[in-house]
């Protein structure tokens, strides 16, 4: 898509070039006309993904994954982040502006075997030509569907507060959820590279990508975050064992654990779930017993 962009961008500065040959205005209004069909072309183009990308957000949202935007600036660590995060041997982090020309999506689970989407957006650059900002933003559109948003800042670049500023004014310009703003963890990514590393920031997590150091902590806030952002909750279920209640929990929800009784032949399942997932699993099993044993999602 940003490629796109780009190219749609550079067809008036194209324009602007042309002049007037020997042979008079003819070859300049063919050039125009070509110029033209171009212009139809890529906007065609560029409805056609927009449309797509909408179709994607639907289906994400409708299987109910919790959506992770992480963003940075280039070369920041975001795909590195990602890879860890989520074990896909498939990323292949590249040290070069624009390795990542689309927004990509990656499952990785959470402690709690809560399966969650990564999406890795493209990243920041520094004097960004203003004829480009427009086309940049675009971009980031899929960061307004998220639930919440982590923000990776290679904290031993020498730029690293002006970075961050640069990151919050953009997702202000976005004018997202004023909730979504607040959901924003602040990573510090390639603490390796720091000596004697100290955050003097509050609120803020230390990892290293490319070492695993502090992923398991991440884990942990993301896991917070996202129950608190999404309103899922941590429930126990009791099922009877010889129903398809079992197979239902674990088809349409996360399931953490089992506490079988053979006596009755039930089980104490404790589930994650969404309240629209309970609500189809209460009209499914209206005689289910379901109890929050006090570990309603997190405040």
């Amino acid at each position: 898509l940003v490629v796109i962009q780009v190219l749609f961008f550079l067809i008036p500065v194209s324009k602007q070039l042309i002049v007037p040959c020997c042979s008079g205005e003819t070859f300049m209004e063919v050039q125009l006309r070509l110029l033209k069909e171009k212009e139809l072309k890529i906007r065609r183009a560029l409805e056609k993904l927009k449309q797509k990308r909408s179709l994607l957000r639907r289906q994400r949202k409708k299987r109910e994954f919790p959506i992770i935007s992480v963003m940075g600036y280039t070369n920041c660590g975001k795909t590195t982040l990602i890879k860890a995060l989520t074990g896909d041997s498939g990323l292949q982090p590249q040290d070069r502006l624009f390795a990542t020309l689309d927004i990509t999506a990656h499952a990785g689970f959470l402690p709690s075997r809560l399966t969650v989407l990564y999406v890795d957006t493209i990243g920041f650059l520094s004097q960004l030509p203003h004829d480009l900002i427009a086309s940049f933003s675009a971009t980031l559109e899929d960061v307004a569907c998220s639930d919440i948003i982590v923000h990776v800042r290679d904290i031993s670049h020498p730029e690293t507060s002006l970075q961050k500023e640069s990151v919050l004014s953009v997702l202000r310009n976005l004018s997202l959820p004023t909730q979504l703003l607040e959901s924003i963890l602040e990573v510090h990514n390639k603490v390796d590279l720091v000596d004697s590393y100290h955050s003097t920031e509050p609120d803020t997590i230390a990892v290293s990508a490319l070492l695993g150091y502090g992923l398991d902590n991440l884990k942990e806030e993301i896991e917070r975050a996202v129950l608190k952002r999404t309103g899922k909750n941590i429930l126990t279920i009791q099922v009877n064992l010889s129903g398809p209640q079992l197979s239902w929990l674990y088809k349409e929800a996360t399931v953490l654990e089992m506490d079988v009784n053979p006596e009755d032949g039930t089980a104490s399942v404790e589930v994650i779930i969404s309240n629209s997932v309970l609500g189809r699993y209460k009209r499914q099993f209206p005689l289910s017993r379901c109890s929050s044993m006090g570990k309603k999602n997190p405040d």
